[in-house]
């Protein structure tokens, strides 16, 4: 089977409203082909010309080092998809056409409409389209969250992997999510300090300030000194957090909404990590159905003020006790609440 790894560079406004991206062109393209029998890789790279923009903006021309010279003697969009389908071969041998995030399916969908409308050719969208995967929403799935809010260059930073070549060159950006989807793929190690980076961001770094330079440290040594006592360190790092996090909530407006939506936001957040079987995360499973539980009730206008904060002080006594029972005892000041 093959699996084709695919980025397109477009010519876009820099203001990037939904009409901007609904009117921008590809310039380029560059995909790889893994054949996952043979580990054998097949590249793929061309410009386009646009269709109906043909002056690139100055953001594109910077960021792509495409100049308004390539741009015009670049082959037609029509006469690249022809070169493209038939680079990918036998449909039937396509395990999936991957991408980062859903922008490169759309722009893809919409300049393939402009050009087939304009030049009267058949659409070479249509029976590849459902052969599509956003790698984002395939490790979401996993649980790692930041993957939709991280570049594909940071994210491959923070699993200890040097990104290919000069980004946004579609070819070395297509490799380098090749790169990516095989590491997390074969990775349980890499997934699990994935999930791990999605708590380090406020307001967790704010109630816990060590918390980022302890979790730089538990990423660079990870695949050097890969042991039971890193684990357990940024676990019980993870378990200070979130303690405080909750003795934080105590005291907020449980009839405003979008107060609760927030802390159920991260309620999903140790959810995810209550599921990593490393370390000291397994104390996390009782806190976040006991969390749950409570918040459901108070969407649903069950619980007073009174008995919300009464419940609480009840969830952290018996995750103290939960952790005293494994031998875990920390100190720590409560900042502010968030």
């Amino acid at each position: 089977m093959k699996k084709i790894y695919i980025d397109f560079e477009m010519n876009m406004a820099n203001t990037k409203t939904k009409k901007d991206m609904l009117d921008a062109d590809i310039i380029a393209i560059g995909a790889i082909k893994y054949d996952t029998d043979t580990g054998e890789i097949e590249k793929f790279k061309s410009l386009i010309k646009p269709i109906t923009n043909l002056n690139i903006f100055p953001h594109i021309q910077e960021l792509t080092n495409i100049s308004q010279e390539d741009i015009l003697k670049a082959p037609s969009y029509e006469i690249v998809m022809r070169r493209f389908k038939k680079w990918l071969g036998e449909l039937y041998q396509i395990e999936g056409i991957y991408t980062f995030g859903n922008l490169d399916l759309m722009c893809f969908n919409n300049t393939d409409k402009k050009s087939s409308n304009k030049y009267n050719h058949p659409r070479f969208i249509n029976n590849i389209k459902n052969l599509f995967v956003d790698v984002k929403d395939k490790y979401i799935n996993y649980g790692i969250r930041c993957i939709n809010y991280i570049s594909l260059k940071n994210l491959l930073n923070c699993s200890n992997i040097n990104f290919h070549g000069e980004a946004h060159d579609p070819l070395n950006d297509a490799y380098n999510l090749f790169i990516l989807d095989k590491t997390l793929e074969n990775s349980e190690e890499t997934r699990d300090m994935l999930i791990i980076k999605d708590i380090v961001k406020p307001p967790f770094t704010v109630i816990n300030e060590n918390l980022e330079s302890i979790f730089e440290e538990y990423r660079t040594n990870l695949y050097k000194n890969s042991n039971e006592k890193l684990h357990n360190d940024i676990s019980i790092e993870i378990l200070k957090t979130i303690n405080i996090y909750i003795e934080s909530i105590k005291e907020i407006d449980i009839y405003n909404i979008e107060i609760l939506k927030d802390i159920n936001r991260k309620l999903e957040i140790i959810n995810n990590l209550k599921d990593i079987k490393v370390g000291y995360f397994f104390l996390l499973e009782n806190i976040y159905f006991d969390m749950k539980d409570l918040f459901e009730d108070l969407m649903l206008y069950k619980v007073t003020t009174i008995e919300y904060k009464e419940e609480i002080e009840n969830i952290i006594s018996l995750f103290n006790e939960d952790m005293l029972y494994e031998g875990i005892d920390f100190k720590y000041t409560l900042k502010e609440s968030c």
